[in-house]
């Protein structure tokens, strides 16, 4: 046995070996503490919690001023904690009137110190990340998104209104800024709330975050091409003209204005597959990109008729 393959073997059983930390990681652990818990950055093994000791006592001056002053805080808003004000305590038994005014009393102060801001988010952040990852977004869609619904917050914008559909709401704005290829249908499937209603809290959003949500319509039909394209299995170059088919139908007067920019992306793919012999029938695409026949046949029709 070769010096290299005895040494390989060694490092193998060292790594494997139970009285090791890291043993059922990966051969180059690199874990550290995320959101409370220790997660490895290389292969994504979570290791356990993070379990805060209680903080040395301080006796010099330096000390005192370099001490942990509060805990660490692992989300971006207030505390969650609730104190209830009931007169039962977490094992159950009956607490003296001692007992219940300590408990109202931090229930008070607990009020006093999370706002109306902290409480909203707790709730909606939540859903928000949920839903995001649903949709599969990338993190600074994500991230647009959380930013978003927190200045509609502090518009108090949520006052007598669901928390749900600004959520849903704030989403489809970050994913309209970044020009994303995703629909309100989609959206209204994940979250189980209607299209008109998705549709008025955008609205809204729009109307009191100006300079932020995009207001007019977006030019989506190269990104639209693009999946429609390659959930069909087209060529590229098939993609390709029908961008162009698009392009000389606006330079012939055809307006997006007005018009689903799905129809008239999933027309442009028809007749350029249509033309460059990779031809896709009327039902596949209309059930590929979520529109009636009758809408593709229409846009269709205008399309060859402002390109001729």
């Amino acid at each position: 046995m070769s010096i290299e393959n005895k040494d390989k073997e060694e490092k193998t059983a060292e790594e494997k070996d139970p009285n090791n930390q890291y043993w059922d990681c990966c051969n180059n652990p690199d874990v550290r503490p995320y959101r409370g818990i220790y997660v490895c950055r290389n292969c994504g093994v979570v290791h356990g919690p993070v379990i805060i000791d209680a903080p040395r006592r301080s006796f010099t001056k330096q000390e005192i001023e370099n001490r942990r002053s509060s805990e660490p805080v692992f989300t971006d808003f207030g505390p969650r904690t609730v104190v209830p004000k009931s007169g039962v305590d977490t094992s159950g038994s009956m607490l003296s009137p001692k007992q219940k005014q300590k408990y109202w009393r931090l229930s008070k102060i607990q009020r006093s110190v999370t706002t109306t801001f902290e409480r909203n988010l707790s709730i909606a952040q939540p859903k928000l990340l949920n839903q995001a990852s649903t949709l599969g977004l990338p993190r600074t869609v994500t991230e647009e998104a959380l930013r978003l619904y927190k200045r509609a917050v502090r518009a108090k914008l949520t006052m007598g209104r669901s928390i749900d559909s600004l959520v849903a709401a704030a989403i489809y704005a970050a994913i309209k800024i970044h020009g994303l290829p995703r629909t309100l249908n989609e959206l209204s499937k994940i979250t189980q709330i209607p299209v008109k209603t998705i549709a008025k809290s955008y609205r809204l959003l729009a109307q009191h975050i100006q300079g932020t949500v995009p207001t007019g319509v977006t030019n989506l039909k190269t990104q639209y091409i693009v999946r429609f394209g390659q959930d069909l299995k087209l060529s590229p170059a098939v993609q390709k003209r029908a961008i162009e088919l698009l392009d000389l139908a606006e330079k012939g007067g055809m307006l997006l204005i007005g018009k689903n920019p799905k129809g008239l992306a999933s027309a442009a793919l028809y007749l350029a597959a249509k033309e460059l012999g990779e031809p896709r029938s009327q039902f596949e695409i209309s059930k590929t990109s979520a529109i009636s026949e009758v809408t593709l046949r229409n846009r269709a029709k205008q399309i060859k008729k402002m390109v001729a």
